[in-house]
C-alpha cells in the first residue's frame, strides 16, 4: 500500500499520467488534467504550433479486431484498432493539444460520421458547450454510446441511413465513444475549456492560433500515450515552435 500511494503521488507532482482503465473507459482519476487555468499573459497575440514525436523503442501494436455481424456493409475480415498511427518520422497522429482556459467563448459544431461501421474521425476536439453532431452514413442500425468519468452522457440509437443526432457536450475531459452493436468502433472526443485546442494531422503537427502572450501550460493528450505537458512563454506576435516527444 506504501508503494502504491508513493507512485500515484509521484503522478500528481510530475504532471504525467497514462490513461487509466475500469471497465475499458478512459479516466483521469489523479491529475485534474482538465481544469480551467488563469491565462498569465502580458496582452496580445501569438501562435503556438509543433510536433508530436514518438522517440521510443518498443513496437507499438494496433490491435485486430474481428468483424462479426452486418458483413455486407462493415466489410469481411478484421478492422484495425488505430491507436497507435505513426509516420516514418514518428510524427503522432491524433494527439490532443491544448490549452486550458476561457479564451473567447465560443459554441460550435463538431460532427462524428459512422460509415463502414467505423467512427470518423477518430478524434475530435471542441469547446465545453458546443454540439456533438452524430450521424449514420451505414444502411445498418448503429448505436453510438458516449461514456465519460465512468458514466454514459448520452445513447443514440440510429436505425437507418442518414439520422442525425445532437448532443451538447458541457464539462471539459474525455469522452470515449462507442457503438454497442459493433463491438470494434470507437472514437475520442476531447472537450475543452476555451478555444486553444488542436488534434495533431498524419505528420503529428498541430497549430493554436490566438494564444494570449504570456506563460502557458501546454497540455496533450492521446488514448494510447496518456496526458504530457510543458510551460510555454509566448511573446506577443511570436510563432512558438515547439515538440512533444512521447516514449
Amino acid at each position: 500500500m506504501m508503494k502504491l500511494s508513493l507512485f500515484l503521488s509521484t503522478l500528481i507532482l510530475t504532471g504525467l499520467t497514462l490513461a487509466n482503465d475500469r471497465g475499458g473507459h478512459y479516466n483521469f482519476k489523479y491529475v485534474k488534467f482538465f481544469q480551467s487555468q488563469a491565462f498569465a499573459h502580458s496582452g496580445g497575440t501569438g501562435v503556438i504550433k509543433g510536433k508530436v514525436v514518438y522517440v521510443g523503442k518498443r513496437e507499438l501494436k494496433n490491435r485486430r479486431k474481428l468483424i462479426t455481424k452486418d458483413k455486407e456493409v462493415c466489410g469481411r475480415g478484421y478492422k484495425i484498432d488505430k491507436v497507435y498511427e505513426v509516420s516514418e518520422d514518428g510524427g503522432v497522429k491524433n494527439a490532443v493539444v491544448f490549452i486550458n482556459g476561457k479564451g473567447n467563448s465560443r459554441k460550435n459544431k463538431k460532427v462524428l460520421v459512422q460509415e463502414m461501421c467505423e467512427f470518423k474521425p477518430r478524434v475530435l476536439s471542441m469547446e465545453a458547450g458546443s454540439v456533438l453532431e452524430v450521424v449514420n452514413k451505414d444502411s445498418v442500425k448503429h448505436e453510438a454510446n458516449g461514456v465519460q468519468d465512468f458514466e454514459t452522457i448520452f445513447q443514440l440509437s440510429q436505425h437507418k441511413k442518414g439520422m442525425v443526432d445532437k448532443v451538447s457536450l458541457d464539462k471539459a475531459g474525455v469522452v470515449e465513444v462507442t457503438c454497442n452493436i459493433h463491438g470494434w468502433m470507437k472514437a475520442w472526443v476531447v472537450v475543452v475549456e476555451g478555444t486553444l485546442h488542436s488534434v495533431t494531422d498524419k505528420r503529428g503537427e498541430f497549430l493554436i492560433k490566438g494564444v494570449p502572450a504570456g506563460k502557458h501550460k501546454l497540455k496533450l493528450w492521446h488514448e494510447g500515450f496518456g496526458e504530457k505537458e510543458m510551460v510555454v512563454n509566448l511573446k506577443e506576435g511570436e510563432v512558438k515552435s515547439v515538440v512533444f516527444e512521447l516514449k
